[in-house]
């Protein structure tokens, strides 16, 4: 699992994620996403596109860190997950939590104030 963190501007980061996010995924990413996106308190996207296999480990991992931003009164949203990866976050009800969105456009309204 490689992880990627782009700032695109006051308040907005965009995590990328490439591989698997299963028990040793998670384990390579969770604290620096964690540590990357809460204690900045700004709205977040992550891109799911190069995701190919999520586990119950990855799922808590995404609730977390959509809760840690929550906590402070920031949003996160996810993007990009393929069809496989995308049956998976809706069969858990994920959406109920944070948005899944097809497209990167589409996760950047869901974070930012209209």
């Amino acid at each position: 699992m490689e992880m990627t963190v782009v700032n695109l501007g006051e308040d907005l980061i965009k995590v990328g994620l490439v591989g698997r996010l299963d028990s040793p995924g998670v384990g390579k990413v969770e604290a620096q996403l964690l540590s990357q996106l809460v204690p900045a308190a700004g709205n977040a996207i992550i891109d799911l596109s190069s995701v190919d296999f999520v586990s119950s480990m990855g799922i808590r991992m995404l609730v977390s860190a959509a809760k840690g931003l929550r906590a402070r009164q920031a949003k996160l949203a996810l993007f990009g997950a393929q069809p496989r990866v995308l049956r998976v976050l809706e069969a858990v009800a994920l959406q109920q939590i944070v948005p899944i969105c097809p497209t990167e456009a589409e996760a950047l309204a869901a974070v930012t104030p209209a």
